[in-house]
Formats: structure tokens, C-alpha cells, sequence
């Protein structure tokens, strides 16, 4: 519709400037049609007006040369003097004052029949007879009644100018006719004619009736000389209307130029003798072009500046269109993006009425709708909402509801929150516009607001126990610890770990440790009061901080023991876990804070450490913090520090214990980790080998025992005596679980060269135990390279024969604790004949290690043992040192 009437529009403005630009045309048509009427009329006046003084003029000048010609009988007294006796002295005198008198004539001179000078006003005058036009005496002389004549234009022999002479024949007494004449210079004749004309372009001529032009002269100083033009009578005036609108009387030709013009022809006094004044039509109408021209280009300015502002006007209606359009979209868009909007919104004028709502705005106040409408006073709005939120209230709480809530929009202060009764919170923006009114945005936060406690409840709050977090506790406890030092009560901080929890998770599933952990929660809160806190670190961890215990040490330790032990009562009962039925345990560390400031993480540290002293004597107790704990762990972390550096330092060095045959010869050797401390000495394993095992420096540090051992076998392998020598390597569980131990072990392999069936790789009972499968998995791939495997410690651990049998097993080491007590406990013996026997049928070798003294070594080669290996035979020693006892003389073990 919009773009229909900008079309109509727009074609209104170009028809208007259409017919505008018509008249304009008429208009300037018109005004040019009535100057070239105006500049004829006018140009037609003026010739008429010159032709009829320049008649006047020349009717003057030829009554004065007549009279002067006719005058020359009676002033030479013709009448009794005879031609011969005009030649006198006297005779030229009376002529010459008689020329004189006219200014125009040059000389007066009177001629014979026989064509002889017989008087003249001066000398020139008695050459007239070769002056004159050839007929022009006969044609003069022989008039039957004396006229004056004019000849055609002649130059004068004497003088070389343009002369016309005009003749009259005189009558002597005797019957003799005289021919008088005078000579007058063209230029006279001009200027009498001329009459001081300015009329531009104007043609002059003087003729005969035969159309021989006597004198032409143009406005211009142009002169026509001997030209004959068609005889004024015989021109035929042009049809009417053959010069469309230029009238007829300007389409003759005119006399000199012939182009069309006005001509006017008036016969003067004289027979035969014609004036006409000729005015070209061109030249009649050169004021009207510049007329013509001025209008025309005023027009087309005028036209230009109608189509400009035809153009402008165009251009602003497009404008106008395409704003209105973009206006109309933008409209459109604002109220498709309103009532897409998940805020309300509602629009207030200057006087407070409701002008303009969205879709958003009728889901949250659905009530408002059927009576909602636009120039709806907005109090009026909210006096139909009362009801709704105030269903219980009376009339004055609902207008008192209404006029606090049209004080908080007269006053705005932000925003502000409604509680709908269905549970929704709004939350409400009012902000001013520019014309006074309001614009009020309406946004449901419920889901923010949930979403806000359910965020506070997982920064703050366990999600599986719903029990404070560590970022809670430890806020709590620094609040704790402030007033502990204001008041001075001591408080107690308890670090709770649930014995086997592992163990529970691994075989039941962790469904069932999260209920397990949810059950400890309940019991927790319930062995403690109301200002205590408990709290779940992660895990299996709990900590319960006790408040206001005494200001006395004594009695708030004792009172932190009681809680304790009524937690550990709590949690030893049975937990119902399902189908399950439970018994836990937990080890609890215990430290006091108040008498001293101490941080947070301190405090946590200390309870920490103490709890760990209760799991190393196999937990389920309690324990205080005592100094000395932080000692040993402060020890602990210095030894670890030291290892690090020091296997970047290259301190730590392989010895070997060599292994024998009953017959005495070298067979192999253990490789034992040494470390050279700069300040410790030398250090045996037995007082790292734990501390590594527990902070990963084992991998490491195992790698590169193994990958040593390997160098040092390859070293070997180029001496005859040492080239058989195998090389027992332990690995720790720790390395061996690692995903690339078996590429790690390849790699070394290849690295060093060695024969991979002389490399021994020792693993424990407990490490192979741990997860059978990998286990196998990790050792068929290591057999099949050639690498060979023992059971270190064999028979210390929950041994079994099934899986001995999966195994791929070359060796059983039996543990020096049994071989210590050989021929000293009876139950030792049978445990060492029992493994030699096993190991008989199971084709496996057997070696012994720790034998120390003869009666050891007696016993265990009449059971059968293969090979022997402790300090009886030899210590650990380097590796030059392992070389020489090569070299030594082989010599059997017994005798």
C-alpha cells in the first residue's frame, strides 16, 4: 500500500513538472512569436519612416539641381546671346556663382547639340563631354518636353570619383536647343539620401523605373555600383501565408542583397526616378534573436530548475519512502524481536498509560489480559493485579501493595524482584525514556535464581552428602580460629579416612561406597552439635571441627577425644548398604587450634599427619598431633628432594652380589642400588627404596637401574669370563604397572645389545598378584624377546600354585627370612623343603638368597637347591671387583 502511494506520488510530481514545463514552452513560445511581431512592426515603421524623408530629401536635392539648370537660360540671358558668346570670361563666372549656390553639385556646364561644352562653371567642366555616360547627352537633349534627367553613375576622367549628372535641355531663341547640366559626386547624393540613418542593415537605393539603380547604399558603407535589379513594378508580391508566420510584405527581396525582406519604393517629383529603402528580414530580426535567445535560455534555466526540484523532490519522496519503509520493517522487526523476547516488556507514556506490551509480558501476567489495553492507566493495571498477588489480603493491603509499587517506579533505584504465587521470580528494570514516559522490562529469574543456589550449593556443599566442602571448611574454621582467639575456648579439628574403603569400592562397586559415604555423613552430624561443622574433603576424607570445647588445653583435648571416640563407636557399627551388610572402620587425627595462630591449611596438615600415624598401626583409633610427626614428614620431604637431585647428579651406583653353584662357579649376580651421598656416605637401599615407592620416584629411578645393569652387561659380554654372566635386576610394582614398561624394557634391549636371555628380571609376589592378567599379559611379550623372570621373596606372600602355573617363570628365590632360621625353627625347614619341591616339579630353578653360614648352605644342597646367593659367598661389591672374583680359582661350596 505504502509503496502504491509513493508510485501515485511520484507520478503526480512528474505530470505537474510535465505541464509546467508545457506552459513553460508555450509561454516562451509565445513571448518570442510577439518580440519578432514586435521587432517587424517596429523594423516595418522604421524603413516606412526613412523611405518617406529620404523622398522629401531627394525630391529637394532635384528641385534644386532643376532650378539651378533651369536658371542658367535666364542668368546667361539666352535669350539675346548667341552660343558662340558663351564662351566668355563672364558666362563662366555667372555659372560658377550660380554652382556655388548648391553645395552638392561639383559644376555647371551647358553643351550644344553638336555635344560641345559651350560654357561651364570651371575648367572641368569643358571635359563634361567625355564624362558623361555613353547615350546619356542624345537621351537628355532629345526630350519633347524638357525634364530634368539623371544619368547612370559615372566616374569622373578629372577627379576619379563616382558622379551622376542630371541634364535639362534649354531652349534658345533661335530654336537651337542647349543641354544644361550638372555634375554631383555620388557621395552627396548619398548623404541626402542616408539622412544620417542607424537603422543596421537598411538598403538604400535610388533607380529608374527600368530598374537601373542609380545609387545603392547599405547601412553597412556598402555601395552598389552598376547594377540593374528587376524593375519595381514587375515584383509580384508572395502568396499570404507562404512565410508561415512572417508576413508577406518581408518576404520580397530586397534591392541590393535579394535576400527576403520589407521593402518600400516611393517615386519622387521626377518621372521614372524611384527611392527605395529595403530592409533584410535577417537583419530586421538580429535584436529579436538575442531576445530569442535570452528567453530560450531563461526557459531552459526556469525548466532545469523545475526538473532540479522535480528531481529533489523525487529523491526526497524516495528517501522518504525508504525511510518510512525501514521504519515500517524496523517496526515490524522490533515487535517480531519483542514478542520474541524472554522479557517482558510494557511501555508507559509520559502520563503514565500502558501503550505498548509484548507476548512475553501475557505469559507472566496472564491475568492482565482481557483487560488490558492500550491508553490504559498503568495504576489501574496494577490494581488488577493485587488480587492475584495478594489472594489472602484485604482492599487497604492491596492498595497499600499498589502505591508501593507506583512509589518504587516514581522513584527507580535499579531494578527489583516480585514473588509471583506460582512460585516465579520477576525480576523488574525500569528506566526513563526520553519523552517522559517509561519503558518497565519484566525477566523471569526463577532458573537464574535456582540455578544461583544450586551453583552456591556445588561451590560450597559436597554433592553427594550434601555436606560443606573444603572451601566452606576452611572458611568456617578461619572464622573459627578468630573467635577462638577472642574468646579464648579452644577448638579441635578432626581428620577422619575410612579404613578399606578401596577395597569396599573395588569389589561392591562405587554405587556402594557412595552409599557407604552418604551413611558415614548422616552418622557424623549426628555425633556432633549444632555450632560444630562436618565436612567432606573428597574421597573417603571427612573433618568435623569442634567449637567452644574450654580455654583449658587439658579439658579440650579430652573433650575432642570423647567426640572421637563417640565417632569411631558410630562408624564401627554395621551399615546396611543394600543387599550388603557392612562393617568400616575409620582412622581419626586430631589437633587442637585457639592457643596459637595458625593458618587453615596448618591446621589441615597437622590432623592430616596424625591420621596417618593411626593408619600406619592398621587404623580404626585416634591420635593427636605431636610435634614429632611434622619432624619425621619434614624429613621425609628433604630425603625426597635428595634423591631427585641426586640421580641428576649421578650419585647413585650398582654393586653386585654374585650367585654360585653348589660346584662354586660364577654363574650371575644381583644388581643392589648404592647411593653416594656427599654428606650421608653411602646409603643402602632399605633407607630410600620406601620413600621412592611412595613419591613416583621410583619409575625413574628404577629405569635407570635397569637401563645401567643393561650397559653393564653389554660390557661384560666382551670379557670371556663374564660373557655368561646373568644379571638379576628387581623392578618395583610401581614400574612394572606402567603402560610402556614392556617398550621401555625392549628399547633398553636394543640400546645396549645385550643377549636378553642373560637379563633376570625379579618381581615380587604381591606385585604379580596385584592384577593377574596384566601381569601375564606384561611378561609372555617380555619372554618372547628372551628376557627371563624370578619370584623375589617367594613364600613370604599369599602364594598360590594356579597361578605359578600361568606364569612364564624361569626362577623361585627363597627369602632369607627362612633361610635364616634353617636348623633354628622347625617350621622354616619344611616351608624351604617344600618350596624346593615345588619348585622340582614345577621345572623351575631355584635359588637362595641370604646364606650366611655353612649350615645353611648344607641344608639347603641336601634338599636340592640350585643356586646360592648372600654374604657367606659374597658381598655386594662393584663391578671390578666382580671381575676379579671371575677370575679367581673355582672352588665347590661344600666339601
Amino acid at each position: 500500500m505504502m509503496g502504491s502511494t509513493t508510485s501515485r506520488t511520484r507520478f503526480a510530481v512528474w505530470t505537474g513538472v510535465g505541464l509546467l514545463l508545457a506552459a513553460l514552452g508555450l509561454a516562451a513560445s509565445s513571448l518570442i512569436l510577439n518580440a519578432r511581431n514586435t521587432a517587424l512592426s517596429e523594423s516595418e515603421e522604421q524603413v516606412r519612416r526613412f523611405a518617406s524623408g529620404a523622398e522629401s530629401a531627394m525630391n529637394r536635392a532635384l528641385l534644386s539641381f532643376d532650378v539651378l539648370l533651369a536658371s542658367t537660360g535666364d542668368l546667361l540671358d539666352l535669350s539675346t546671346s548667341q552660343p558662340s558668346e558663351l564662351g566668355g570670361r563672364g558666362a563662366r563666372q555667372l555659372l560658377r556663382s550660380a554652382a556655388r549656390q548648391n553645395l552638392m553639385v561639383r559644376y555647371v556646364a551647358l553643351m550644344d547639340e553638336g555635344g560641345a561644352v559651350v560654357a561651364a562653371s570651371d575648367q572641368a567642366g569643358l571635359h563634361a563631354a567625355r564624362d558623361l555616360p555613353p547615350g546619356f547627352f542624345d537621351e537628355a537633349l532629345g526630350q519633347a518636353v524638357p525634364v530634368l534627367v539623371a544619368s547612370a553613375p559615372t566616374v569622373s576622367f578629372t577627379s576619379s570619383e563616382r558622379v551622376i549628372f542630371f541634364a535639362k535641355p534649354v531652349q534658345m531663341p533661335s530654336g537651337q536647343r542647349l543641354l544644361a547640366l550638372a555634375q554631383v559626386p555620388s557621395n552627396m547624393l548619398v548623404s541626402v539620401l542616408m539622412q544620417g540613418s542607424d537603422i543596421p542593415a537598411l538598403e538604400v537605393t535610388m533607380e529608374h523605373g527600368a530598374g537601373d539603380v542609380l545609387l545603392g547604399i547599405s547601412s553597412r558603407g556598402e555601395v552598389r555600383r552598376a547594377a540593374t535589379v528587376q524593375p519595381l513594378g514587375e515584383q509580384a508580391p508572395p502568396p499570404e501565408g507562404a512565410g508561415g508566420a512572417t508576413p508577406a510584405r518581408w518576404q520580397q527581396p530586397a534591392r541590393l542583397s535579394g535576400t527576403p525582406g520589407m521593402v518600400v519604393a516611393r517615386p519622387i517629383l521626377y518621372p521614372d526616378l524611384w527611392i527605395s529603402a529595403s530592409l533584410p528580414l535577417r537583419d530586421a530580426l538580429e535584436t529579436w534573436r538575442s531576445e530569442r535567445n535570452t528567453i530560450v535560455v531563461v526557459a531552459l534555466l526556469f525548466g532545469a530548475a523545475l526538473l532540479a526540484i522535480a528531481g529533489f523532490s523525487v529523491a526526497y519522496l524516495n528517501r522518504l519512502h525508504r525511510a518510512r519503509r525501514a521504519m515500517a520493517q524496523s517496526q515490524a522487526t522490533l515487535e517480531q524481536a519483542l514478542s520474541s523476547l524472554v522479557t517482558g516488556f510494557l511501555l508507559l507514556d509520559a502520563e503514565q498509560r500502558v501503550r505498548q506490551w509484548n507476548l512475553r509480558f501475557e505469559e507472566i501476567y496472564p491475568w492482565v489480559i482481557p483487560s488490558l489495553r492500550v491508553g490504559m492507566p498503568f495504576e489501574e493495571m496494577l490494581s488488577l493485579c493485587s488480587p492475584y498477588q495478594l489472594p489472602a489480603g484485604t482492599e487497604a493491603q492491596r492498595r497499600d501493595w499498589v502505591e508501593k509499587r507506583m512509589l518504587l517506579q516514581r522513584f527507580p533505584r535499579g531494578t527489583h524482584e516480585q514473588e509471583l504465587r506460582n512460585g516465579h521470580c520477576i525480576q523488574i528494570t525500569e528506566r526513563q525514556t526520553p519523552d517522559g514516559g517509561m519503558v518497565i522490562s519484566y525477566h523471569d529469574v526463577t532458573d537464574i535464581r535456582r540455578a544461583s543456589a544450586e551453583i552456591e550449593s556445588l561451590a560450597f556443599y559436597d554433592p553427594l552428602t550434601g555436606l560443606p566442602n573444603r572451601r566452606l571448611l576452611l572458611d568456617r574454621l578461619h572464622q573459627a580460629e578468630s573467635a577462638a582467639e577472642r574468646s579464648g575456648e579452644r577448638g579441635a579439628l578432626l581428620f577422619l579416612d575410612l579404613d578399606q574403603f578401596k577395597t569396599l569400592n573395588d569389589t561392591l562397586g562405587h554405587e556402594v561406597g557412595d552409599q557407604l559415604l552418604q551413611q558415614v555423613a548422616r552418622r557424623l552430624s549426628d555425633s556432633v552439635g549444632i555450632t560444630d561443622t562436618v565436612a567432606r574433603l573428597g574421597g573417603d576424607e571427612f573433618v568435623v571441627m569442634l567449637r567452644d570445647l574450654s580455654p583449658d588445653e587439658g579439658e579440650a583435648a579430652a573433650a575432642a577425644r570423647r567426640t572421637g571416640e563417640k565417632i569411631l563407636h558410630q562408624l564401627n557399627r554395621p551399615y546396611l548398604l543394600g543387599a550388603h551388610s557392612h562393617q568400616s572402620s575409620c582412622s581419626i587425627g586430631a589437633t587442637l587450634f585457639g592457643h596459637k595462630p595458625q593458618s587453615a591449611a596448618e591446621l589441615l596438615k597437622q590432623a592430616d599427619i596424625a591420621m596417618y600415624q593411626v593408619k600406619a598401626q592398621r587404623g580404626n583409633g585416634l591420635c593427636f598431633f605431636d610435634p614429632g610427626m611434622q619432624e619425621a614428614i619434614s624429613a621425609r620431604a628433604r630425603l625426597e628432594h635428595d634423591l631427585q637431585e641426586g640421580l641428576a647428579a649421578g650419585q647413585f651406583v650398582l654393586h653386585y652380589q654374585p650367585q654360585f653353584k653348589l660346584s662354586g662357579a660364577l654363574v650371575g649376580a644381583e644388581a643392589l642400588l648404592r647411593w653416594q651421598h656427599p654428606e650421608r656416605g653411602m646409603v643402602l637401599p632399605g633407607q630410600f627404596i620406601g620413600v621412592a615407592e611412595d613419591s613416583e620416584f621410583i619409575i625413574p629411578l628404577g629405569l635407570w637401574v635397569l637401563r645401567t645393569a643393561c650397559e653393564q652387561l653389554a660390557l661384560w659380554q666382551q670379557e670371556p669370563a663374564l660373557r655368561d654372566l646373568h644379571l638379576s635386576v628387581n623392578v618395583s610394582a610401581r614400574q612394572f604397572h606402567q603402560p610402556d614398561f614392556v617398550p621401555q624394557v625392549i628399547q633398553i634391549l636394543q640400546d645396549t645389545g645385550v643377549r636378553p636371555h642373560l637379563l633376570d628380571l625379579e618381581l615380587t609376589e604381591s606385585m604379580v598378584l596385584d592384577n593377574v592378567e596384566e601381569t601375564v599379559a606384561k611378561m609372555h611379550l617380555l619372554r618372547t624377546k628372551g628376557v627371563r623372570f624370578s619370584v623375589d621373596d617367594f613364600g613370604t606372600g599369599n602364594s598360590s600354585l594356579a597361578y605359578l602355573t600361568q606364569l612364564p617363570l624361569h626362577q623361585l628365590k627363597i627369602d632369607q627370612s627362612f633361610v635364616r632360621n634353617l636348623g633354628v625353627r622347625h617350621t622354616d625347614d619344611v616351608i624351604v623343603q617344600t618350596i624346593i619341591g615345588m619348585a622340582r616339579n614345577l621345572e623351575l630353578e631355584v635359588i637362595a638368597e641370604g646364606v650366611e653360614t655353612a649350615g645353611q648352605r648344607d641344608f639347603l644342597a641336601r634338599h636340592g637347591c640350585d643356586l646360592y646367593q648372600g654374604y657367606l659367598l659374597g658381598r655386594p661389591m662393584p663391578a671390578q671387583a666382580l671381575r676379579a672374583l671371575a677370575d679367581a680359582p673355582v672352588r665347590p661350596l661344600a666339601e
